[in-house]
């Protein structure tokens, strides 16, 4: 007959229920994302408690109910008493159980573990890596919660220690089958709180190593899901065979092998006994093996943390030691092998300071855009957790200076910006300056957001949107410089682009609250006075008016000095055509003057002969290229010359020179 400790049971379940009621304050006192972890895991533990003494009443009351059974049957009237009444109700109640309150608190148990997986995976974790990303010195609690911490974790682990120690090897010894998963979990309840409570020792320091044990946690957590997950799957398709005992849903291998490692040993003897055919597991070396094994971890964990005093500085990295012990002041190491004391004693922060070091005001650009070479249209602008930040006043939008229009009325503007700024810390002046301020990064970030805000608010929108150039980043450089020159950072301001300046994609009616998909298409409200336009589309309009004037009076200027120029020369031309005419037209007179001058001498000596003379001239000339016909006949015969002035075709098409001289 099976053996059942009601009692050890009914003392797990106080314990679980008090270690429950330590780990919901330890929740509320610290809001770990580790506390978080265990108050889950010691939920399931007192499920496993409370399951298990529940199994345990009923097959106490099928044992007894197996005796009176055996006592009748040896009785006269045995077989009357089987054939009236109802045989065994206490093993049916059992069966009922088995069959259906183990599966139903096996799910309780995987919801219990999916919901702390999904709190820890999806919201703790995010945010806690989050915030450290922003400042690696956040603080996640404060002194008098991890004293308080402490103590709650240190007593809490002590007394689960203890009682899962003792109930975990008297339910191995004595085979208690139904025991030994509340045991074990009684027991990894210590362990949890033990690493609880290193985990807040080592937060006195960092508090950084939350978030890492947090998400240890998250994955034990997930294993234990899987395992409930595949242990119930097996038990569908598990054959049910008469007289075997059905295996406990609620019990986990995987605790109980955190709880005892050394049950581990156990199974591998057994498997190296089968395979080598003799008992491997009584030999001395797997004995030894088996009792200094902690001895042999230990030592390794001492190796390994001594190993911590050993920095390696490497040559573009220059380390600075802290000593927990010292005066507080950095120590400077510069590339090398170096000794410190061990963890946690001294701590190495190591630094590049040639390492160039990028802030984006404003909007964080896609990286697809980046790698795409996508231009960035002012009326589809996006970047990373663009709605979203638009949502938080001062983290997407920027006010640039006033400017005044016809009605001679303050107008405020608003634009989107994405300015990246390079930087670079001076290694020379680290002790100095950048290693005494808490959080230096956060402090460069929030001074080159001022400045730039500052220098948004000195210019309107249309000169940020015109000057922007090499000389107008030189200034918002320089300005910056003498910001972070002020508060002695350290720091050198390498590059401030100014390129990316922008309106708003929004209209003044969406601009906060709404959805930025739903600004297409909307209308404003009765009784509102603002546009459902697109303040982008409305700046783009607005400046393509100015461009559009700007080249209409280019123009018509361009136009007019055109047409002035083309009457000059047409002045010009008609001028000198009048002075051509006239010389010319003196030039002709000159020459016949002096043709009339030359040729009036001989025509007062003989005018007849000069009329003839004339004649003949005239005639020659004209007659040059007619045909001529000349006939003489004999001596003293007088010569007749007949010229044919028609000519029917062109002289060069007769007129051809012969091939012999």
């Amino acid at each position: 007959m099976e053996q059942h400790d009601k009692k050890g049971g009914l003392i797990n379940v106080a314990i679980s229920g008090v270690a429950l009621i330590f780990g919901i304050a330890l929740m509320v006192t610290t809001g770990s994302a580790t506390a978080l972890a265990i108050l889950m895991l010691l939920i399931v533990g007192v499920l496993v408690s409370a399951v298990s003494l529940v199994h345990m009443y009923l097959s106490e009351r099928e044992s007894l109910e197996q005796l009176e059974l055996e006592e009748v049957q040896r009785g006269r009237d045995g077989e009357a008493l089987f054939a009236e009444g109802e045989v065994m109700p206490a093993r049916r109640s059992r069966e009922q159980y088995e069959k259906w309150a183990v599966p139903v608190v096996a799910v309780l148990m995987l919801g219990v573990q999916l919901t702390g997986l999904y709190l820890l995976a999806f919201k703790e974790l995010p945010e806690m890596f989050s915030a450290i990303a922003k400042d690696k010195d956040v603080i996640f609690m404060h002194k008098g919660d991890q004293y308080l911490a402490l103590i709650i974790t240190a007593l809490t682990g002590l007394i689960l220690f203890v009682r899962g120690q003792f109930a975990s090897n008297f339910s191995r010894i004595q085979k208690q089958r139904l025991l030994q998963p509340a045991s074990d979990y009684v027991l990894f309840g210590a362990y949890l709180m033990f690493l609880m409570a290193a985990m807040v020792a080592v937060s006195f320091k960092d508090q950084r190593v939350d978030a890492y044990v947090g998400g240890v946690a998250a994955v034990l957590l997930g294993l234990l899901a899987l395992e409930n997950l595949l242990s119930m799957i097996f038990e569908i398709y598990r054959p049910r065979m008469a007289g075997k005992r059905a295996r406990l849903l609620y019990q986990s291998r995987l605790v109980g092998l955190i709880a005892k490692p050394e049950n581990l040993f156990t199974t591998a003897g057994k498997v190296l006994n089968y395979q080598f055919g003799f008992k491997v597991s009584e030999t001395w070396g797997y004995q030894f093996l088996r009792e200094r094994m902690g001895v042999l971890i230990g030592f390794q964990v001492i190796l390994l943390w001594l190993s911590s005093s050993l920095v390696v500085v490497n040559p573009a990295e220059v380390g600075f030691r802290y000593d927990a012990f010292g005066d507080g002041k950095p120590m400077r190491l510069e590339p090398g092998l170096h000794w410190k004391m061990p963890w946690p004693f001294a701590s190495v922060d190591r630094h590049n300071p040639g390492e160039v070091h990028e802030i984006v005001v404003g909007l964080q650009p896609l990286k697809e855009a980046q790698d795409m070479g996508q231009p960035r249209l002012w009326q589809f602008i996006d970047g990373e957790n663009y709605d979203n930040l638009r949502q938080h006043e001062g983290e997407l939008y920027f006010t640039s200076g006033s400017v005044r229009n016809g009605q001679a009325t303050v107008v405020p503007s608003i634009l989107v910006s994405s300015v990246p700024v390079q930087y670079r810390i001076k290694a020379k002046e680290m002790e100095n300056s950048w290693l005494q301020f808490q959080n230096p990064e956060q402090l460069v970030e929030n001074i080159v957001y001022r400045e730039l805000t500052k220098h948004f608010l000195d210019r309107s929108l249309e000169d940020l949107l015109q000057n922007q150039g090499v000389e107008e980043n030189r200034k918002v450089t320089e300005r910056i410089q003498l910001a972070m020159d002020q508060q002695q950072l350290g720091v050198e301001i390498l590059f401030v682009g100014l390129s990316e300046i922008y309106p708003p994609r929004e209209s003044p009616l969406n601009i906060k609250g709404k959805p930025s998909e739903e600004q297409a298409g909307e209308s404003a409200p009765e009784g509102s006075n603002l546009s459902a336009e697109p303040m982008a589309q409305m700046v783009e309009r607005w400046l393509a008016n100015r461009v559009e004037e700007k080249a209409t009076q280019m123009s018509s200027a361009r136009f007019a000095d055109t047409e002035k120029l083309i009457q000059a020369i047409e002045e010009q031309r008609i001028e000198l055509s009048k002075q051509l005419e006239l010389e010319l037209a003196e030039t002709v007179a000159k020459a016949k003057h002096s043709r009339l001058s030359n040729e009036e001498k001989p025509y007062r000596m003989a005018p007849e002969v000069y009329r003839q003379w004339r004649y003949l001239e005239s005639f020659k000339k004209t007659v040059k290229d007619a045909r001529k016909f000349i006939i003489a006949v004999g001596e003293g015969t007088e010569v007749q010359v007949d010229l044919d002035l028609q000519e029917s075709l062109r002289r060069e098409l007769y007129d051809v020179k012969g091939s012999n001289e």
